[in-house]
């Protein structure tokens, strides 16, 4: 009786096959040691309750089930190496070691998905890389929210307009002042849409549940990218939805019933998936029955599975050159070196805080009074004016509850890196109008910094309005500045304001963080210093959103810019050469 042979469809194994296989492994391994940190980011991440992404441990797990489902076809598609999939692995361990060291783990993160593409591309020729394709694209719904941030405050403006309006037109009477919602029944019940509110982690979640139904029930590429496009809407509805049970809930049976049964409950997750899931089966439905007739076979694989067989031989048969080995030969190499040169690199070296004055300077025509916060949680109110005392340099405790009062406010101290510098102080013109200046410098961790549009909703306000714009920044050159309008999010609370922001460092100016983080990436990668950013900001009331309130701001940043700046610096930026050290 003759015993079984095992399964090998492309013959007995070569010397050239084990080579071949021996190098995937080598680099395999070596992918697994520059992917530590992402690993480490991702167990941090999916534990994170903030980034509301616990449905991400599931995507791997789905993208291993879909590779075992279709094992056979993916050793059948073992061909000769490809020299396109090696070229491709270049740009993908550049952005890896941009991640690396510029310190932005979700570079890296997406440097390492698509590794896991491209080596095998490389390795094993184009049918493998075909039948792997969806199962690692699907892992990139594991990569968190906040690269997408510049779109939350959008998101959360239209999530709060469209709700208004549907509130309204259901009879329920509601306000809605910027991303804020004020019910006018329900005892006078506020919501702020704010990020986690706003539908954007719906949005994502429910994509990641479409992407695989699409691709597991329809049989047609561009059917399955159309169902994939219907994730938006869904999770916009569903979003709405939500919003509409909490205005429900809080007519009829109060507004802390809604807090507690709705918006701390179902609210924010569980409620819009509810509501889209049911959609997105019968959307299903639908696209399927675009252009059919007849009977349809139920049981018929995907797209990708009907031609695999007739696909098979053909990438046996794949052109192996010997360009295509040698680049099999020099990516473990590659791959190699920049492991060692990671773990072997001394960390970037901060830069100085040279350009920038030591403390906010006095101006012409304006009276400096320094701010002093509040530490106790329930009160955090702010003093300005206060005797210190010349010793110990602190002023008395809060005249309103007695607790401690610092330079800096509760949040920023709790929240923000030790090594974060701060300079606040309030500039009094002589009609008595006020300008409240905060500038932030970073120390060694990129976290000292961010957008004020995350923070804002959280500290009470709702933003009305975003708007860039290019002033003057008093030395003859232009300062790019972004303006938020912005509301207090209670209810009654009438008192516009705008915060006016941009930022600055010993070589450039932007009031784009996305160019700054730009910046501060090539900076540690490939200069291996932290570039110091100081993140500038005005507060001014009532907003500057009038010619008149412009030139004020103008007539402002013209004196405090020049000020603030150092003279080595201004002239270091002016000649193009960085300050001494």
């Amino acid at each position: 009786m003759s015993q079984a042979r095992p399964y090998c469809p492309n013959g007995p194994l070569t010397a050239k096959r084990r080579v071949q296989l021996a190098l995937f492994g080598l680099a395999f391994v070596l992918l697994a040691g520059l992917a530590r940190t992402v690993l480490v980011f991702l167990r941090y991440i999916l534990n994170d309750p903030v980034q509301d992404m616990s449905h991400a441990w599931l995507v791997p797990l789905f993208s291993l089930y879909l590779v075992w489902r279709r094992r056979r076809e993916i050793v059948a598609a073992v061909g000769e190496p490809s020299l396109i999939g090696a070229l491709l692995c270049l740009p993908l361990l550049l952005l890896l070691w941009m991640g690396e060291r510029g310190d932005q783990t979700r570079l890296s993160q997406v440097a390492v998905y698509g590794l896991l593409w491209t080596l095998p591309y490389a390795f094993f020729g184009r049918r493998m890389a075909q039948l792997l394709f969806f199962p690692v694209a699907f892992l990139f719904f594991m990569v968190p929210l906040g690269f997408l941030d510049f779109f939350t405050v959008r998101l959360r403006m239209a999530t709060a307009w469209i709700s208004a309006f549907l509130l309204n037109g259901v009879g329920i009477p509601v306000r809605r002042v910027g991303t804020g919602l004020h019910f006018l029944s329900g005892g006078g019940f506020a919501l702020d849409v704010a990020d986690p509110c706003s539908g954007l982690r719906a949005i994502f979640a429910i994509a990641t549940l479409t992407a695989a139904y699409a691709y597991m029930t329809l049989n047609v590429r561009w059917k399955q990218w159309l169902l994939f496009a219907c994730a938006v809407p869904l999770a916009v509805l569903g979003n709405m939805a939500r919003i509409l049970a909490i205005g429900l809930v809080a007519h009829f049976f109060g507004a802390g019933t809604a807090d507690v049964l709705i918006h701390k409950g179902l609210g924010n997750s569980i409620l819009p998936i509810l509501v889209a899931v049911p959609l997105m089966l019968q959307c299903g439905v639908w696209i399927d029955r675009i252009g059919t007739r007849g009977a349809k076979n139920k049981n018929e694989a995907p797209a990708e599975a009907a031609g695999a067989a007739e696909a098979a031989p053909a990438a046996v048969a794949a052109s192996g050159s010997w360009a295509a080995w040698a680049g099999l030969v020099l990516l473990p190499l590659a791959m190699a070196a920049m492991l060692t040169a990671l773990r072997r690199l001394p960390p970037p070296v901060l830069e100085p805080q040279d350009f920038l004055a030591a403390n906010l300077p006095e101006l012409p025509g304006y009276r400096l009074a320094k701010p002093w916060h509040c530490h106790n949680e329930q009160c955090r109110k702010v003093f300005d004016n206060l005797t210190v005392d010349p010793v110990t340099g602190k002023p008395p405790p809060c005249p309103i509850c007695g607790g401690m009062l610092d330079e800096v406010s509760y949040g920023e101290r709790a929240y923000l890196p030790n090594d974060t510098l701060f300079m606040k102080g309030n500039y009094y013109d002589a009609l008595g109008g006020r300008l409240h200046v905060s500038v932030v410098v970073n120390g060694a961790s990129r976290l000292s910094i961010h957008r004020a549009e995350l923070c804002l909703p959280a500290q009470g306000f709702s933003i009305e309005k975003i708007s860039s714009h290019d002033l003057s920044d008093g030395t003859g050159g232009r300062l790019s500045v972004k303006i938020l309008d912005l509301r207090p999010s209670l209810a009654g609370e009438q008192q516009r304001a705008s915060q006016v922001y941009y930022f600055v460092s010993a070589h450039h100016q932007t009031a784009s963080n996305f160019v700054r983080l730009l910046i501060s990436i090539r900076d540690r990668a490939l200069f291996n210093r932290v570039t110091r950013w100081a993140m500038v900001a005005v507060v001014g009331e009532p907003p500057f959103d009038t010619p008149e309130r412009l030139q004020i701001l103008q007539k402002f940043l013209d004196k405090l810019n020049p000020a603030l700046r150092s003279p080595e610096a201004r002239a270091a930026s002016a000649s193009g050469m960085e300050p001494s050290r």
